[in-house]
């Protein structure tokens, strides 16, 4: 039973994750998570076919079948997207914190210890995604990312800077180690202007460890807004790598 309980969900997964937004099952990801994972956690102990179900802190951790390692956090509530206003109450869960304390999930598959340079956490826009399911992209970041983002080791802590990349306009954030004891990147980005909170959906944020000048460590908050003049709909995902060839 189980068997069959997760090549099923294996079949869901594999028609929408890595697909446009137009995905026919936008609703996939909550149908494995909450209809699969909860509950199977719930009556029989077993997490299955999530590889973690965290009923505490209100998340699974699922195997994405897109790449070698790549995990992905979804929450057991219903939050449509990086847009939803839940997301920024006083109260609201720091899903990034619980991702990035669970990043050995990565290591685990890669039968590889990650730096956390090496690692990063990524959320799309509404209109770079294809479900309708909060979910953060646990995974590798391209190999060539962490000396790319050398050149803001010496920002100023907690000051959204310009960053140019690829031919893509970013901003970001350097942000001490102990910033997600205390700070959402959600909300970060969304005091970012005075219009950034009404324009979540129109951001894709990527959250990854950073070695500074001075030898101590810390995070590089990017965020990357859809700019449809330039056929970009807002997808940081374009930094990670689903090979993990940085762990080669």
């Amino acid at each position: 039973m189980m068997c069959r309980l997760y090549l099923a969900s294996l079949l869901l997964l594999s028609s929408v994750i890595g697909a446009p937004a137009q995905a026919a099952s936008p609703d996939a990801l909550w149908q494995i998570a909450h209809e699969q994972c909860l509950p199977n956690s719930i009556a029989h102990g077993n997490p299955a076919p999530c590889a973690l179900v965290d009923r505490e802190h209100g998340f699974v951790l699922l195997k994405d079948i897109n790449g070698v390692a790549q995990h992905l956090l979804i929450p057991t509530t219903r939050l449509a997207g990086i847009e939803s206003r839940e997301l920024l109450s006083p109260d609201a869960p720091n899903y990034w914190r619980q991702a990035w304390e669970r990043r050995d999930y990565v290591s685990q598959a890669l039968g590889k210890s990650l730096a956390p340079d090496q690692f990063a956490l990524e959320v799309n826009s509404a209109a770079a995604r294809s479900q309708l399911q909060l979910h953060i992209h646990m995974d590798c970041v391209r190999p060539d990312l962490p000396a790319l983002l050398q050149t803001h080791r010496d920002d100023p802590f907690g000051q959204w800077q310009s960053l140019q990349l690829d031919g893509h306009t970013y901003s970001i954030l350097r942000l001490p180690a102990d910033a997600l004891a205390t700070q959402d990147p959600f909300k970060l980005a969304a005091a970012r202007s005075p219009y950034a909170a009404r324009a979540m959906a129109a951001q894709s944020l990527l959250l990854t460890g950073a070695r500074f000048a001075d030898g101590s460590s810390g995070f590089y908050l990017l965020d990357m807004p859809v700019n449809f003049a330039l056929q970009e709909q807002g997808s940081a995902e374009v930094l990670l790598d689903h090979d993990c060839r940085i762990a080669q």
